[in-house]
């Protein structure tokens, strides 16, 4: 190796230990203003669901609530065939999976017709 090459390695190395430490010391100081926020929402969503509001308009600014919702699948088999025998096609995302097209990939060596295929080589720092 290059005294260049063991000179960049040990520098990015370096570099991402101090990037942790910084990401590390953000976190500590970020968590105090965190649980105040949290403390906040709370206090807000407690007594706008009291008074029956949704928002509170202030001279400082609009608190109001939002519905975030999730959706994951427990039975597979199950859906499918909840979507099959009611035609609700539209539950599903048009994607692949690419750990699947990996492997066919690798072992076929030629593409599954209609995939877009992108591979990027990058270059990752291991500490010795």
């Amino acid at each position: 190796m290059t005294p260049q090459i063991d000179k960049i390695v040990a520098t990015y190395i370096d570099l991402r230990d101090k990037k942790s430490q910084i990401t590390a010391g953000h976190k500590v100081e970020l968590a105090p203003i965190n649980t105040a926020l949290d403390q906040a929402e709370a206090f807000l969503l407690k007594a706008m669901q009291e008074s029956g509001a949704t928002a509170f308009s202030t001279a400082a600014g609009t608190a109001y609530q939002s519905v975030k919702t999730s959706a994951t699948v427990a039975d597979w088999p199950g859906l499918l065939e909840f979507i099959k025998e009611r035609g609700l096609w539209v539950m599903l995302e048009r994607r692949v999976a690419k750990t699947a097209v990996d492997e066919y990939v690798a072992e076929h060596k030629d593409l599954p017709p209609g995939i877009n295929y992108h591979r990027e080589i990058t270059v990752n720092v291991r500490r010795a």
